[in-house]
């Protein structure tokens, strides 16, 4: 999955998910207010009964309302109200506590407000509550039931309007990409030209029997060193909006150190050109991968191409390749070694950012635009992984992890 199909996705799933929880905490809210309310409610209408029967009962032990009550005399005679449940009048009320107080008898829950008077006789009302909390039970599962489904609707309808709120995104990220593709395209060609009308200048300034101006010479000599940067860059974008489409393909089979030293030949004239040796330190093991060979082929020379241009002259650029057992299984590693004016880790991160630059590059410093951000989209489209290492002053090591035998396509 590309980057931006990656956050869209994500913008999506974030949507539900934010949907999901404001509704969640509505529900709980709501639900749990009005739980509240009700069975409160209820419990002071009862409480108010029992402690007003309790409080009025007399000897006869009338009106009871619903309430069942207990005497105790001072003389220790028991009594109860008329229609009593027998198991109730077995309860001795001096194991009550004075006040209120909730008790289980056989199996059925009872309040129970005990008065005790000044003659020394008690009297304990108690009134059962068991389909009470029964009810109360019930109404909580019901709550509960009614909020996984309520959150689970959201969480549906979160996700279908999370994809319409981003679809205008994809959308314009499809013509970006489009527009991408189709002007690198068109300015490729005329930047080739360009670039070769610039060269043919240089040349012909270089012919001349007479002496040229030296301003005019250098000039048209960083004339034609912009042109091919800007041929490039124009590349680069090419190659960006190309991956998109790649990344559904299917593999097959890519030597990456057969790939090393087709690229190492190719640059041997640039390296030899500058005074740089260039050195290639290949593992006698398969170094085997699935993946699009013009793609690994561009992101290994522009990590080759980046070494080259900040190793100093008379330096060493090393190219190394090996198969071994890493973080994530068996890889094939690539690492290009420069002895240049290096970069600061603390930067790595930042650096793979397209157009990003390094905190101590100076004019003639490193220098990174698309390049190291289209090597990490290509080795990630591969399912590996690129690090970066180095000091300032003392050069910069890229290493690429590639899973080795890899069967899924990029």
């Amino acid at each position: 999955m590309s980057r931006p199909d990656g956050f869209l996705r994500r913008a999506t799933v974030t949507a539900a998910i934010q949907l999901a929880v404001a509704v969640a905490a509505t529900l709980v809210l709501v639900s749990g207010l009005a739980f509240w309310w009700t069975i409160r409610a209820e419990h002071d209408v009862e409480e108010r009964t029992v402690r007003d029967v309790t409080v009025a009962a007399g000897r006869q032990l009338t009106g009871t309302e619903g309430v069942v009550l207990l005497y105790r005399g001072a003389d220790g005679a028991r009594d109860a109200s008329p229609g009593s449940p027998a198991i109730l009048r077995g309860v001795e009320t001096d194991r009550l506590r004075p006040g209120w107080s909730d008790v289980q008898i056989g199996g059925r829950d009872y309040e129970v407000y005990v008065v005790d008077r000044p003659d020394g006789s008690r009297v304990a009302g108690l009134l059962d509550v068991t389909n009470r909390n029964q009810s109360a039970s019930r109404l909580a599962d019901s709550l509960l039931i009614a909020g996984v489904g309520g959150i689970a609707a959201a969480a549906a309808i979160g996700g279908l309007l999370g994809r319409r709120a981003v679809r205008p995104l994809a959308q314009a990220l499809d013509l970006q990409r489009r527009f991408v593709a189709d002007a690198s395209h068109e300015l490729r060609t005329p930047l080739a030209v360009l670039h070769t009308r610039a060269q043919l200048i240089q040349r012909r300034l270089a012919r001349q029997p007479r002496p040229v101006d030296e301003r005019l010479s250098a000039d048209v000599a960083q004339l034609a060193a912009d042109t091919r940067a800007l041929g490039e860059v124009v590349e680069d974008l090419l190659l960006s909006a190309e991956l998109e489409h790649q990344r559904s393909r299917e593999g097959v089979g890519v030597d990456v150190a057969g790939l090393v030293h087709e690229l190492i030949a190719s640059f041997a004239p640039y390296a030899e050109e500058r005074g740089i040796a260039l050195v290639a330190d290949v593992d006698s093991a398969d170094a085997t991968v699935t993946g699009i060979p013009s793609s690994l082929r561009r992101a290994l020379g522009a990590l080759l191409d980046n070494a080259l241009s900040h190793a100093t002259a008379g330096g060493t650029v090393t190219v190394s390749v090996e198969r071994s057992v890493g973080a994530g299984g068996d890889e094939v590693r690539v690492a290009v070694l420069d002895d240049g004016d290096g970069l600061d880790p603390a930067d790595s991160d930042r650096l793979l950012d397209r157009f990003a630059r390094g905190a101590h590059a100076g004019e003639a410093g490193r220098r990174f635009g698309l390049g190291l951000a289209l090597v990490r989209e290509v080795v990630e489209a591969h399912g590996g992984r690129l690090h970066i290492g180095g000091r300032p002053g003392h050069g910069a090591r890229f290493t690429i992890a590639l899973p080795a035998g890899s069967v899924s396509g990029t």
